[in-house]
């Protein structure tokens, strides 16, 4: 109860800092959140009876690491693509490594989705095109996988998983529109706060 009072505090308290002038708060508060989720995951490692548990904690870690590489003053931004890649890689073993009932029919609506966003993206891409287009694809393949634990199970667990797996491609996909076609309103306060919901539903998932 009280780490997730304190990642809502933490990550409410970064939403805040982005839009303030103050660089020690934005540079504290981002990875501190993070820091937050990745201790609520970890409490659950003792429940961990298929491995999943630590494939989970695995891709938090290299989320925070990704987190920090995008905040750098100094672009560093594929570097960090290529960290939540392999992040969102381990999510898909995580989710995995129960029970799968994959349906084509959510493959082909979270493709439907990503084809939509990556052809509004497809003029302002330039030399990023391959990147985004296979990070894309990993980001769908674990929603998909998600989708397919939760058809399996059917708990809260897989149910929590799967949303934040959604939130997760919503993060991203407002993310890659502000970044390469057009900056819109607000779209920090909804790229993280997003962000955040993702992941803490990702390491809640972990209480089954």
């Amino acid at each position: 109860m009280l780490l997730s009072f304190l990642i809502i505090a933490s990550g409410w308290w970064h939403i805040r800092a982005a839009y303030g002038s103050d660089a020690r708060q934005f540079y504290i508060s981002k990875p501190l959140t993070m820091v937050f989720i990745i201790a609520l995951a970890f409490g659950y490692q003792s429940d961990d009876h298929n491995g999943s548990n630590a494939w989970i904690l695995l891709g938090l870690c290299l989320s925070l690491a990704g987190d920090v590489l995008l905040m750098l003053p100094r672009d560093r931004f594929i570097q960090g693509l290529a960290a939540f890649l392999v992040a969102h890689i381990c999510y898909i073993v995580g989710f995995a490594q129960g029970p799968l009932v994959l349906k084509l029919v959510d493959g082909l609506l979270l493709l439907a989705v990503a084809g939509m966003v990556f052809g509004m993206l497809w003029s302002r891409l330039g030399e990023m095109k391959i990147p985004v287009f296979c990070y894309m694809l990993v980001i769908i393949a674990m929603a998909w996988v998600a989708a397919g634990a939760w058809h399996a199970s059917l708990t809260a667990g897989s149910a929590a998983a799967l949303v934040g797996a959604l939130m997760f491609l919503f993060s991203d996909s407002m993310l890659a529109l502000d970044r390469f076609r057009r900056p819109f309103p607000h779209a920090k306060a909804w790229i993280m706060s997003s962000y955040y919901a993702a992941q803490f539903l990702i390491a809640a998932s972990l209480a089954g």
